[in-house]
This record gives structure tokens, sequence and C-alpha cells, in this order.
């Protein structure tokens, strides 16, 4: 595990041009090496694990190896590695498939991947993605052009090793990439890679100050419910990347019609019509979103909260208990330098006398207040709390069929542009009823 050498062939020691060998370090780029002891960390005796890394050969340049590692001993104290040079290897997958700076499949090899598996399973539900690195030119003219290769690899083996097993990706130019999940058909397991990705590349790159100075932007769909071939496919992950990159970059989205417009392809061109949801459209798509939700439970409380956010267009959610008024579970919309996207998040009223707030809560099934129309008079505690928050709407539910009590409540910001109507709370209480009554809800403490 620290990457001391035991033995190796004389073939191998020839081919990296050295009279002996002690430690990996000497032949494989620290790029590389980062992925590498994170996989070997990972190995466990007697289930072999799969890498791709580069070895400096003796004419000094990097040539991609595919190595399987596997743990022997009684303790597991030592690794075999079985090596494949990718690059002379004599196969379908010769040196013609792979991008030679990631060692990823290049642009043509990817397209057909994703083309071929199109065609041979045409209902095959697989998510496709666009991913690039934001920002990337200042990279190139801040550090050089060698540093901007350097984060191309880091960040490839990133994405590459989250993906793992459940789809590939390739390299189509420059710092853009092709996500293909192909054993990826459910939206709470995607948005956890996208996550995954996301975070762990904003996490590797921060100053001195918590900044990030580096991060990437994706964008794609449902293959086939939102477009029945590669080009429409690519054509719609490609506007889901350029909103992304518009709505403020670190981030993924994810193409929902309800949300982003009803697709308009007339075999050249796509275009997104976006339009304003009619009531009992919203009412439809939470109907049919709650059969997910509440009868198969095909869909877990967060993304089902996330859903409810986007659908409606408000900014937070939260799980309180009945008595003491802290969060159990949030999460709220982000936006800005520091991240976008939903994370998680956390909200304390208990400060609050329960005399300045009780009458407002205890109207069943759902109490909306908003901080124009408060009687700042009568709730003096209450509206300055909403004052420093920002909050101009909140949207609150008293769950009195929970034994253990406890209060679903959705924030509008004051400066977010939601406008809900009688039929959106509606909506919202039928949503918080099935969650009040299901076992989805965030355990909370028993009266």
């Amino acid at each position: 595990e620290n990457l001391n050498v035991c033995d190796y062939s004389k073939d191998f020691l020839e081919f990296v041009g050295r009279a002996k060998l002690t430690n990996l370090e000497q032949i494989v780029p620290w790029q590389d090496l980062i992925n590498l002891k994170n996989i070997l960390f990972g190995t466990d005796k007697g289930s072999p694990s799969l890498s791709c890394f580069r070895i400096k050969t003796k004419k000094g340049d990097l040539s991609w190896f595919a190595a399987t590692l596997e743990k022997q001993g009684e303790f597991g104290e030592s690794i075999r590695m079985e090596l494949n040079d990718i690059q002379s290897l004599k196969t379908d997958y010769s040196d013609g498939h792979f991008d030679k700076m990631t060692g990823l499949y290049n642009k043509s090899t990817i397209i057909d991947y994703a083309n071929d598996l199109m065609h041979e399973s045409p209902t095959k539900h697989f998510y496709f993605f666009l991913m690039d690195i934001d920002n990337f030119k200042s990279v190139n003219d801040t550090y050089g052009h060698m540093r901007g290769d350097e984060v191309i690899i880091d960040v490839a083996h990133t994405a590459q090793e989250i993906i793992g097993d459940k789809g590939v990706i390739g390299r189509i130019g420059g710092d853009e990439f092709m996500l293909v999940l192909e054993k990826i058909d459910n939206e709470p397991r995607l948005r956890e890679i996208l996550r995954d990705i996301r975070y762990t590349i904003r996490d590797k790159y921060q100053d001195e100050s918590n900044n990030k100075t580096i991060s990437v932007s994706m964008g794609g769909a449902l293959f086939p419910d939102f477009a029945k071939d590669y080009e429409s496919m690519f054509q719609l992950a490609d506007k889901m990347l350029y909103l992304a990159k518009t709505k403020g970059k670190d981030r993924y989205i994810i193409y929902t019609p309800f949300v982003h417009g009803k697709i308009v392809y007339d075999g050249n061109v796509m275009t997104i019509q976006k339009h304003m949801l009619m009531d009992q459209a919203k009412s439809d798509l939470m109907m049919e979103f709650l059969d997910d939700y509440y009868v198969k439970k095909t869909i877990p409380f967060k993304t089902a909260m996330e859903r409810v956010l986007d659908t409606y267009g408000l900014d937070e959610g939260y799980v309180l208990g009945e008595d003491k008024l802290t969060s159990h579970f949030g999460i709220k919309q982000v936006s800005g330098k520091d991240g976008s996207g939903v994370e998680d998040s956390s909200l304390d009223i208990s400060p609050i006398t329960s005399e300045d707030y009780k009458s407002l809560f205890n109207i069943y099934p759902l109490k909306t207040i908003n901080i124009y129309d408060l009687q700042k008079d009568n709730y003096p505690i209450f509206s300055e709390f909403m004052t420093n928050c920002g909050y101009r709407v909140l949207v609150v539910y008293h769950m009195t069929k929970n034994p253990a009590g406890g209060y679903i409540i959705f924030a509008s910001n004051a400066t977010s542009s939601c406008r809900l109507s009688e039929i959106d709370f509606t909506d919202l209480a039928y949503f918080c009823r099935m969650t009040e009554l299901s076992d989805q809800c965030p355990k909370l403490p028993a009266l």
C-alpha cells in the first residue's frame, strides 16, 4: 500500500528503461498516483480492482496501462498487479479508440458507443450528459498549458472513478466530456453521482480562503424519454449544459419538461419552448409524482423535496419537531460564487416564544405567512425572524396525524419571483399529507 515494489518481470523493467525499480512513484506521474492510491485503499483481499494510469517509458513519454489489482497474503499485505499496455493492445480497443492525454475513450469512440447503445436497445433507459470545466481558459492563461493538461487529466480520472461500472466517459475535445450512464435509469442515483463529481472536484481545488478555483458544469437528460436518437440527445444535453453555465456554473441540470419547457425538434434543430405551467398541469404532474413517491416508494424523501422546490419555485424546505422548533431535515436552493443547486440547510425557530407563533402554526392543514401581510405589531418577534432570514413567504403544514407531531415548512425568499396559487397550496397539502401518513418523513422524536 506504500507503493514499494517487491518484484517485477524483466520485460517490464526493460519497458520502463530502469536497472531496478523500488517504488511506483518513480514511473507513475503524481496526478495518476492519487487515484491509484484511492483504488488500492478500497481493494479487499479476494476482490480484484481495476485501475487505469500512465507509466513513464524508457523513451521518456507516458503510456496508458490498464491494471488488475489484487491483495494477497493472509492480511493482504502485498498486492499483485497485472498490467496491459492499452496503447499497444491488438484488440477492438486499440490505440485509435483512446484519448492519449486522459486514457478515456476519444471523441469518435464515445460517440459510436452512445450511438450503438441507442440503436441496439432503443427502449433501454439511461442518462446521457455533457460536462466541461468551468473557466478553463483562465487556468491555461494563469498557470500555463501544462497545468491545464494536469487539470483535464485529474478531472477525467475523478469522474471516471466516481462513475465506475455505472457507465463510460469520453473526452470529446479540450475540456469537454461525454457521460453515457447506461446503468443509471433513476433520478436519485443519478443525482448522487453528479453531486459526487461536482463536490469532489470543487473540494480538490479550493484556495486557502475556501474559494473554488476549479469546478465543472453538467447537463443532460434521460434516454429515450425526451430524445430518440444521438443527434437529438446531444442537442438536448448541450442545451442543459448551456443552461447550467448561464445559471452560474458549478452545477448540473437534468432536463425536466415541467421545469424547462416543451421540446420542439424538426430532425435538425432543437428548441425548447419555455412556458409557465398552468395550475392543472402542475397538479397532474404532482399526482403522477406522488404515485412514485407514496405508493411505489421509488423516490426518497430528499429527492421528493427537491422536486417540489423545483416545480413550485420555492427556495427552502424543512421538517421541524413539534415542541423544539429546530429542523431535523432541511435543503435550500443555492446560487452564487460559492455554489449552486440544492444543498443541505437548517432552520431554528426555537428562540421565538410559543405565544408568538402558536396562533399562526396551529391552523390546519396549511398556513401561508406573507411578511407583507403579517400583522407585525401582533407578531413582532416572528416578523423580525422572517425579516432577518430574508423570507417573504412561509408555507407551514402542521402534522397532526403523525404521532411525533411536527411541521413541514417551505420558504420563499424576499428576492424570489415565486407566486403560489390556491391550487398550488392544495398540491402542497397533498404532498405534506402523504409524507405525514407514510414512513418517508425523517424520523422525529416522539412526544
